[in-house]
């Protein structure tokens, strides 16, 4: 995690200083105003660098060591500014030793993608792998290359003007700069109060800021309109053929291991630890092969709620792997808690009406490491595919011998998506995507209430790679972000790692991807076997006990911290608060509390 953001006039005499400007239109309160917006993400320092027709800010926060000491890296005529940090750095050391440059292997990770821009210009983000976020300025060619990382972990947004482009990590440093149009943008606002989520992927709730997707680059050539184009693809590998289950699970750990290691580069860490299997075998692994790491554990319970024994479950799995644990306990009251601090700004509407306990846990949380580990998401990596695509996709064979080995051994049949395969899947999603009633009607028909646009079908695993690709996840980044959560904490996805996908998309998917076989054979000896065996288990009853105690405590009759006229019907809006007991329902309604605290929150900083 750090912040940065490199602003480039397309038309250098524009910059050049006059008497009036000596900086040009790099005016001295516009940069302070930018790194005041960027220190949050970098609270360690910061370096600026000014070029004839550019300005790269960085401010440093060191949770991957070696990652981004040099940040901005100005050199060979190309100006990089980054918040980076990347895997398998030995195979993209050894394809540049390839291509005739050579790096040492302690070449920082800023050096790495400096270099892999230098040789492959703006087909370098298609070699690299990792969570980042980038801007580079090739003063050769007058190019600007914009790229976000394989599934989007690090934001990346963008303000473009007649005169400059500026590219940055956090979205209100962009408002910083002069010209930005910083109105909301009232179809993301209708987006996130029909889903919580804004639909396209390129929209912000700013008018003149725009993001860009996971797995995608933007590229400015002198005067030319801007090129958009995808670096990166889910892997679509030849099948695994024969080959025994222990070379398949010799394989995965050490891939595992891999993402794991590569995730933490700071002496110290914490996991968000539940009593599940994916963060168990995540910190699992990380007490195996991360030995000079402090690790820590925080698990969330919801037992002051609802029955819940989730907390007794990882309880387990702290003691058997030797992890210091604590336990925050999830309160009624906290519940849209957040609306009420007049001080809070963040960059877009959250979704989240716990978001106040959130923040009071990254603060903890951050007080303890840098890095805190995430144990999303087992269930979408390894979301098996549906019987159409087992049948084109893998041999007839093999399928009939693994699901016979599976019925015998289990019990119970491998799931094959029927419901999917005759389309009822299709038809509840579409449902999911229903406006609420209380919006206002001419803001359907402005926006539409159609399902987000769908990606292209996978031939292996079309579930899991269209999990990984719905708006929501935008949204889970968002809330773990320093600019949401006030804490200098950076938030790691071992799960979401480009080699476990090509692996994973390349198995039979009986056994493997049933009630993740996977991860279960894999923890064997290393976790309990209570744990392993145990099925998913989904907690039940929370929300709704949230919504009778904040009903009970008023809740309904809470002002609006700004008027919702022009999106909402008021009345209707109040009625669903007081009758629903639908829980997506009444989430649905609590977005209007925080689309009114957005709306009225303090203005983001300008010269």
């Amino acid at each position: 995690m750090s912040g940065f953001l490199l602003w480039w006039w397309r038309d250098a005499s524009a910059a050049e200083p006059t008497a009036g400007a000596p900086d040009g239109r790099f005016a001295p309160g516009v940069v302070r105003a930018a790194v005041a917006r960027l220190t949050p993400r970098g609270p360690e320092g910061q370096r600026v660098v000014r070029t004839a027709d550019a300005l790269a800010i960085h401010t440093a926060f060191t949770d991957a060591v070696g990652a981004e000491d040099d940040l901005p890296l100005e050199r060979d005529d190309l100006l990089l500014a980054a918040d980076l940090r990347l895997d398998d750095r030995a195979q993209l050391r050894a394809h540049l030793r390839a291509a005739g440059r050579v790096l040492p292997t302690e070449a920082t990770d800023a050096a790495l993608c400096h270099a892999a821009l230098r040789l492959w210009g703006t087909a370098a983000a298609q070699r690299l792998i990792g969570d980042f976020a980038f801007a580079a300025l090739d003063r050769r060619t007058r190019s600007l290359v914009a790229a976000r990382g394989t599934f989007g972990v690090k934001p990346l947004f963008v303000a473009e003007t007649t005169s400059f482009v500026a590219v940055s990590n956090d979205l209100d440093a962009l408002l910083a700069l002069p010209g930005v149009d910083d109105q909301p943008d009232e179809q993301a606002l209708a987006e996130f109060l029909r889903t919580g989520s804004i639909l396209d992927p390129w929209r912000t709730a700013r008018r003149g800021v725009r993001r860009v997707p996971p797995s995608h680059q933007w590229v400015w050539r002198g005067d030319a309109p801007r090129a958009e184009s995808r670096h990166w693809e889910f892997p679509d590998p030849a099948p695994r053929l024969g080959g025994s289950d222990a070379e398949v699970l010799e394989e995965f750990r050490a891939l595992l291991a891999s993402a794991v290691v590569d995730r933490l580069r700071a002496p110290r860490a914490t996991i968000q630890l539940s009593g599940g299997i994916d963060s168990p075998t995540i910190a699992a692994t990380a007490r195996r092969h991360c030995a000079h790491v402090a690790l820590s554990a925080l698990t969330v319970s919801h037992e002051r709620l609802v029955a819940d024994d989730e907390r007794k479950w990882a309880e387990q799995v702290a003691r058997h792997l030797a992890i210091p644990q604590r336990v925050a306990f999830l309160e009624a009251d906290g519940l849209l808690a957040h609306c009420d601090d007049a001080s809070l700004r963040t960059p877009e509407p959250v979704a989240d009406p716990e978001l106040a306990q959130w923040r009071q846990r990254a603060r903890e949380l951050a007080a303890e490491a840098p890095v805190t580990i995430d144990g999303e998401d087992g269930d979408a990596l390894l979301a098996p595919p549906d019987l159409l695509t087992l049948v084109r996709s893998r041999p007839i064979g093999e399928t009939l011998h693994a699901w016979r080995a599976y019925r015998a051994r289990t019990g119970r049949r491998p799931w094959i998506g029927v419901r999917e395969f005759t389309g009822r899947g299709v038809a509840s999603r579409r449902g999911d995507w229903a406006a609420p009633r209380w919006m206002l009607p001419e803001l359907r028909a402005r926006y539409g209430e159609g399902m987000p646009s769908e990606p292209a079908r996978h031939r292996l695993r079309p579930l899991a790679a269209r999990a990984h690709q719905q708006p929501v996840w935008e949204t889970l980044f968002a809330i773990d972000d320093p600019s949401v959560t006030g804490a200098p904490l950076t938030v790691v996805l071992p799960l979401l790692d480009a080699r476990l996908f090509a692996f994973v998309f390349a198995l039979p998917p009986i056994p493997w991807c049933q009630e993740k076989h996977l991860l279960r054979r894999v923890m064997e000896g290393a976790l309990p076997p209570a744990v392993l065996s145990r099925p998913k288990t989904p907690v039940t009853g929370a929300l709704e006990a949230g919504m009778s105690a904040w009903r009970a405590r008023g809740g309904p009759a809470r002002a609006l911290a700004h008027p919702m006229d022009h999106l909402v019907d008021v009345p209707a809006w109040r009625r669903a608060l007081e009758e629903t007991e639908d829980p997506s329902e009444m989430l649905a309604a609590w977005r209007v509390f925080e689309v009114a605290r957005w709306l009225a929150q303090p203005e983001a900083a300008r010269a």
